[in-house]
């Protein structure tokens, strides 16, 4: 990754980015032992009996997926109803959606009792490398390959083959609610930290509650959504920076510019931020947000679409997305991108496989998921080829709009190994609690780097 990554969206969108591909052994995510991957396949017992198993009283064959997105668990239904429309040959498909920070006990869950899911979540990056050993190569019997970019390949591809598949982008930064900015006297959304910390006066001022912090939520919020914010604004997306931590290398984070514009702006949102913040839930917080009693949510994105439209879709009217400004420069400010990924596991049964394949095609390319994904759920699609939708709601648009404008940094957080989270997380929830200083949390978080290059976490 030399260039910052850059995304652009005419009728369809593409990804750019360079490999990054794990040589290393895998370790049993459940035991911590290394294994083949022929070793873990058996692990699952999901051989030719339990693959017969998996046929319903009809034949057909059942399938399960499980990933991380709560906000498809009153959707999904809809791909499902669609496919098997198509498929006769499919007898059910389950699918379970947890939060993320459940979905890894869970998946490990599953491995030790042999029931891994058919399609599981899987990302760019080292965040869940541990999973790649029980995954298929994509290249065969997934059409959707076919219509993959060669950037989005190569990001895909670990020793262990195209595993990786894209479904669709996320974009987060903060959400504004336009009206209530109005009644402080704003016209548009604060592009530099300056007026951010203007506005946060004014609202106040105004009598309307600035934030609502979701930071009880120290994975979520903390590690995951808004922490990496500062990697992304730098030059390259922040991806040569963060490989020189991980090995090891002294990158002076105190006189760091990009990281003191990210702490500048933490300080405004820790004065300004609600009684109880620390220990308050996302839900609480979104909920605030969607019934218009807060102005802005931090770490929030295009994927909250259906949540505010199930609870209030006036405020799709008067909702934008943009980014979370730390710099005084505009164009130093980027949105945060996530792409979002799947996989299908080995099973042990080829026609079980087969079948996982073909639906994950279909949730990545057909038109049915195209329509889905961006008209109902607010998410612009990875296939290139795919029309971009006139419906796709405002949110999603204002996404598009910041990646047309080369505004747009795909997230480092999926490339910050997984045995970093729990210190990150603690780290994190001292520093916003004020238990930390800025200067024991910069130290902080550098030891934790300097700690993992020198073997502290193997």
């Amino acid at each position: 990754m030399k260039k910052r990554i850059s995304f652009l969206m005419a009728a369809a969108m593409a990804l750019s980015l360079t490999a990054c591909s794990s040589q290393s052994a895998s370790k049993d995510p459940a035991s911590g032992n290394t294994e083949t991957t022929a070793g873990k396949a058996s692990e699952q017992k999901q051989g030719e009996a339990v693959g017969n198993e998996e046929k319903g009283a009809d034949g057909g064959i059942n399938l399960t997926v499980m990933m991380p997105l709560g906000q498809w668990t009153d959707n999904f239904n809809t791909l499902i109803d669609s496919y098997k429309e198509e498929h006769p040959e499919i007898g059910t498909i389950e699918a379970t959606f947890p939060s993320s920070d459940k979905y890894e006990d869970l998946m490990r869950a599953a491995l030790s009792a042999g029931e891994l899911p058919d399609i599981i979540s899987l990302s760019y990056g080292v965040m869940q490398e541990q999973w790649f050993p029980y995954c298929v190569d994509l290249k065969e019997g997934c059409p959707a390959y076919d219509l993959l970019t060669e950037d989005q390949v190569k990001l895909g591809t670990t020793e262990y083959g195209m595993i990786i598949m894209p479904i669709y982008v996320e974009g987060t930064g903060i959400l504004y609610n336009t009206k209530l900015l109005a009644d402080a006297g704003w016209d548009h959304t604060p592009q530099t930290r300056d007026e951010l910390a203007s506005l946060c006066a004014d609202l106040k001022a105004a009598g309307i509650t600035p934030f609502m912090h979701q930071w009880g939520e120290t994975y979520l919020n903390l590690f995951n959504w808004v922490g990496p914010t500062w990697l992304g604004n730098k030059e390259g997306g922040g991806m040569d920076f963060l490989n020189s931590m991980l090995a090891g290398e002294n990158m002076n984070l105190a006189e760091d510019k990009e990281w003191n514009d990210f702490m500048e702006t933490y300080a405004i949102l820790i004065e300004y931020a609600q009684e109880g913040a620390i220990a308050t839930d996302k839900w609480t917080c979104r909920n605030a947000f969607f019934l218009e009693e807060c102005a802005m949510l931090v770490g929030e994105g295009s994927w909250e679409t259906p949540n505010i439209n199930n609870t209030n879709p006036a405020l799709l009217d008067h909702v934008k997305q943009d980014v979370l400004p730390c710099s005084n420069d505009p164009k130093e400010n980027y949105l945060q991108l996530q792409t979002i990924a799947a996989s299908v596991t080995d099973s042990g049964d080829p026609a079980r496989v087969a079948a996982a394949k073909d639906f994950l095609s279909y949730i990545v390319s057909s038109e049915e998921a195209r329509v889905w994904h961006q008209d109902t759920m607010g998410s612009p699609t990875s296939i290139v080829t795919l029309e971009l939708s006139e419906n796709l709601p405002a949110i999603a648009a204002d996404v598009v709009n910041l990646m047309k404008e080369g505004r747009a940094s795909e997230s480092m957080y999926t490339y910050i190994p997984s045995v970093l989270q729990t210190d990150l997380e603690e780290a994190w929830a001292r520093f916003v609690a004020q238990n930390f200083s800025r200067e024991e949390f910069t130290k902080r978080y550098e030891e934790i780097f300097s700690n993992y290059a020198a073997g502290t976490y193997q």
